[in-house]
């Protein structure tokens, strides 16, 4: 194993070669340097190499035995030359041969590589679509979860159910003047996009009936004739027909669990509306008779109220404040009851 540069060895023992020729060399000082030199070439343990260079018989006096001895140590250092010249020759070689055996194998493992590109990048385009998927899910995970965090915030859509009754052996009442203002005030209101509003008229107990399955309606607005004794809906004839406070609290009882509100915008029916709120949570009945006049401006304050998002109690005192800007001196006709809660 060579310890130094190949060139510096080959430096190093040319010097000693021209050392040789010089006529009046000590060979015993040039011996010495000589092996300093294989030492760092060759390092320590060269102990062959150091040996041969040596001394045989050497008679300082006789010119042909110094003759000799510089023959043999230059035939020596010549073949050191040479061997470290092999040797260079050699490494490189094997240095070539390595070279090439790692192009092989770096050749190789491109052209595997080349093979798994296409692979590798049908792979990246299903993580990138993978990807996007899961961030459109995540997206719409987020969404329904927001959804769901705000349910409570979502209003309800409020279905009002008006029933008009007008018998044709009663007083005739302005029914449709009253629906009318209703339906215009709903259609201006803020919400109007969370109310839906259905009528029925000449109502009779079976259209009555029918109407409360059909619509499961949120409040429930009753304008026509009534007295102490019920409500008046019409009969087969046109003819009014009295339903009496019990009836219709069985009757609600039935739908107690979507209606909210009941209106009955007829005289005196403040009893009845005391049986109907045993199940209904808020109920408007009126402790005496009412003109028309003013029973039309408390439908439309109390709707406009809701329209623009108050509760019911809220919209009944607007009712009320709307019969007095009428100037009418029956605003405390109607009546607001509340459910016990027991």
């Amino acid at each position: 194993m060579i310890k130094i540069p190949h060139n510096r060895a080959i430096q190093l023992l040319e010097q000693r070669l021209k050392d040789l020729e010089q006529p009046n060399i000590d060979l015993k000082a040039l011996q010495s340097r000589i092996q300093q030199d294989i030492e760092t070439i060759f390092g320590r343990g060269s102990t062959q190499m150091i040996t041969a260079i040596s001394f045989n018989t050497l008679h300082f006096d006789k010119p042909e035995k110094i003759a000799e001895c510089k023959r043999n140590f230059k035939q020596t250092i010549q073949g050191w030359i040479e061997f470290i010249k092999d040797y260079n020759l050699i490494k490189q070689e094997q240095t070539e041969i390595e070279e090439q055996e790692y192009k092989g194998k770096y050749e190789n493992l491109l052209e595997k590589w080349n093979d798994l590109v296409p692979d590798y990048n049908k792979l990246l385009e299903d993580y990138e679509d993978i990807l996007k998927r899961y961030d459109e899910s995540l997206s719409w995970s987020e969404t329904l979860q927001n959804r769901l965090d705000n349910k409570n915030e979502i209003p309800e859509m409020i279905k009002i159910l008006f029933l008009g009754a007008s018998p044709i052996n009663e007083v005739k009442l302005r029914i449709d003047e009253e629906v009318r203002e209703i339906e215009g005030g709903l259609k201006l209101a803020k919400l109007r996009d969370q109310f839906e509003l259905k009528s029925e008229w000449a109502v009779t107990n079976k259209s009555l009936q029918q109407a409360m399955l059909d619509e499961s309606p949120t409040i429930v607005h009753f304008s026509g004739h009534g007295d102490i004794n019920g409500i008046a809906l019409e009969d087969i004839l046109g003819n009014a027909k009295l339903i009496d406070g019990e009836a219709l609290s069985s009757l609600f009882e039935l739908f107690s669990n979507d209606i909210k509100c009941v209106i009955l915008n007829s005289c005196y029916s403040e009893s009845q509306a005391k049986e109907i709120s045993k199940h209904v949570p808020y109920v408007i009945g009126m402790k005496n008779s009412i003109a028309d006049k003013t029973a039309i401006a408390f439908s439309l304050g109390f709707y406009t109220a809701l329209g623009a998002g108050k509760d019911i109690e809220f919209a009944y005192k607007m009712g009320i404040v709307s019969i007095k800007l009428e100037g009418a001196n029956d605003h405390d006709i109607p009546v607001l009851i509340k459910k016990i809660i027991r």
